[in-house]
Parts: structure tokens; C-alpha cells; sequence
């Protein structure tokens, strides 16, 4: 979890600059936050320097908790939260949006429904197919998750990808269509365009046909035309754009395993995701070979592993799910 971009969110919320799409952000934080540790150690990391909250009582904190829970106003979008170690920063939170810090919320129009969300994953090995309520066609692979409306009823269409996705988006000149990775936007009317994003310091857009808009909070990091590719590192804020193949990007639609110009540290995550299994390098010397392979039909586990090992002088052990891949490498 990048705990940079959750100590941006809830730093605006503090000093009531955050805005709608990054109060919805943080409030599915919130959310993954009660079930998933990587979530809620940032968390207590942050906003302990961001608000005396901490020093409510568990008593006193969830009996402020329940009475702002409990204002319809907020019954629509504040999470239901759990009791949990971070109860105290939470009713800080409402505290604040209490306060005034999300006014778009208290004055939002009368009878104007509030956007519900679903959230769908592709698990390891798996590809999954969606149409949105607009027609637009997503495909997400393996290891993937998509947050997504179940109407489009605002200005914009907006989505939120973990992962690796594909878009074949429906043209709406007066609601543009946003994906959200990170603080990473890629904005559309209507085109083809894939987005990678299985870790939040790396990032990779591309377009298949039309032209995407992509920025990093206020900083553009470019436009993008048909086979142009951008790659985007978060920790240096630094994009790039390349001329690519796009179709061969997007093989994984159709089940097609292709590896171009790889090491094998980025075809052991890929082969994870692809085939559910854990794949470990027994040495440094083999984390940096470079290869291409190109995998067409449906070839199992054994037959990837096989041709890999042999175009680059290592070997191959399977225990379970686990794949140990060994030898002096490249």
C-alpha cells in the first residue's frame, strides 16, 4: 500500500482541500483497511501525525462514531466500520467531515442518488469479462480488481483499477471516462487502452486506438495515440512514452502467454499471476535475464517452465504450488 498517497488524502481531508472522487478514495480505504494489514499499517502511521484524535477513549470514540453514523447525511457514504485499534482516528475523521471538511456531501442536491459502487476481481489464473451500465466492454486479468459504479450518473464516469485491465470505452463527449490507479488518472471519451498497474510504483498505459490523457494528481504526464505505450515510476515521478505493438500488449485477452524482452524476475510475477502458483529465484544471477517467449496455446505450467529454464541455463523444481527456479542462469 502506498502510504504516501494515503497520507496525501488524509492530509487534505485535515485541511479540508479533498474533493469528492478523493473523499470516495479514502473512504474505500477505510473499508480494505478493517481486513487487510497492509491497508491499516499506513494508517496508524499517518494519521497519528495528522489529528489529537488518538487521545479519545475507545468509549469515547465509538459514541461519537455511532451518533455521526447514525445522521442520515452520512449513512450513505461514511463506511461502516468495525471496532478496531484505529476506531479512534476514525470518529476523527467524521469529526472533521462534521466539521465541514466534505461540504460537497452536506449540500449535494435533495433526492440526487449517491453513486453505488461494485467491486469485481479476476483471482490468479483466471481472466474476467464485464460490460459496464454504458456499454463499455472490460476485460481484467489475472490477479486484477475493478471499482466501478453501477450507474454513470455524474459528470464523469469514474473507475478504480488494481491491477491490469482493458478498456473499450463508449464514446460520451460530456462524460468523460476515468480510471483511477493510485494517484494516477487516465481520462478517455472513447478509445482502446490497456492499463497495468499490478504494483502502485509502477504504472504502464496503452493505447489501442483513439487517445488517452494520463496525470499523476495535477502534473500531466502525457497524451497517447494508437501504439504508444507510457511508463510511469512513482517514485521518481518520471514517465516515458514508446512506440509498441499494441495488440501483442493485449494477447491476454484471448489466453495467450506472451513474454517480450522480460527478465526473469517480471516473468516470475507474470507466471504467478498466470498460473496461481509462487515462483521464487534461487540466486541473483538469474533475476536479470532477459528473454521473450511466446506462449499460444494454452500450454501448461510444466511446458512453460521447461522452455524457459533452457533458453536461460537454469532449472526448474515443483513443490505444490510453489516453483523454486535454480542454477548459474544467463
Amino acid at each position: 500500500m502506498d502510504e504516501h498517497r494515503i497520507h496525501l488524502l488524509l492530509t487534505k481531508l485535515a485541511g479540508n482541500t479533498i474533493n469528492e472522487q478523493e473523499f470516495e478514495e479514502l473512504m474505500l480505504l477505510l473499508r480494505q483497511a478493517e481486513s487487510d494489514d497492509a491497508v491499516q499499517s499506513p494508517f496508524d502511521k499517518t494519521w497519528s501525525g495528522l489529528t489529537p484524535a488518538s487521545q479519545l477513549s475507545p468509549v469515547e470514540a465509538q459514541s461519537l462514531y455511532d451518533q455521526i453514523k447514525e445522521n442520515p447525511r452520512f449513512s450513505e457514504d461514511v463506511p461502516v466500520l468495525k471496532p478496531r485499534r484505529w476506531l479512534a482516528y476514525a470518529a476523527g475523521i467524521l469529526v472533521l467531515i462534521g466539521a465541514g471538511v466534505a461540504a460537497w456531501l452536506l449540500t449535494k442536491p435533495a433526492g440526487q442518488p449517491a453513486l453505488v459502487y461494485e467491486e469485481v476481481l479476476a483471482p490468479a489464473g483466471k481472466r474476467v469479462r464485464l460490460v459496464l451500465e454504458d456499454s463499455t466492454e472490460v476485460w481484467l486479468n489475472n490477479g486484477s480488481k475493478l471499482k466501478y459504479p453501477v450507474a454513470f450518473t455524474g459528470n464523469t464516469r469514474e473507475l478504480y483499477i488494481e491491477g491490469e485491465a482493458c478498456f473499450d470505452v463508449t464514446r460520451r463527449d460530456q462524460q468523460p471516462f476515468i480510471v483511477h490507479s493510485g494517484d494516477v488518472a487516465v481520462k478517455v471519451l472513447g478509445t482502446v487502452f490497456n492499463i497495468q498497474a499490478y504494483q502502485q510504483s509502477q504504472l504502464a498505459v496503452t493505447v489501442v486506438s483513439g487517445k488517452v490523457s494520463v496525470a499523476a494528481g495535477t502534473t500531466s504526464l502525457g497524451i497517447l495515440y494508437p501504439n504508444q505505450k507510457l511508463e510511469y515510476e512513482a517514485a521518481s515521478r518520471q514517465a516515458k512514452v514508446v512506440t509498441v505493438n499494441a495488440a501483442s500488449l493485449l494477447a491476454w485477452k484471448k489466453g495467450e502467454l506472451i513474454m517480450d524482452n522480460v527478465t526473469m524476475e517480471q516473468a516470475a510475477a507474470i507466471i504467478g499471476r498466470w498460473y496461481n502458483v509462487q515462483v521464487e529465484l534461487g540466486n541473483d544471477a538469474i533475476r536479470n535475464c532477459r528473454f521473450s517467449l511466446s506462449f499460444l496455446h494454452g500450454e501448461n505450467i510444466g511446458e512453460v517452465m521447461k522452455m524457459i529454464c533452457e533458453l536461460n541455463g537454469c532449472s526448474w523444481k515443483m513443490s505444490g504450488s510453489n516453483i523454486i527456479i535454480s542454477g548459474k542462469g544467463c
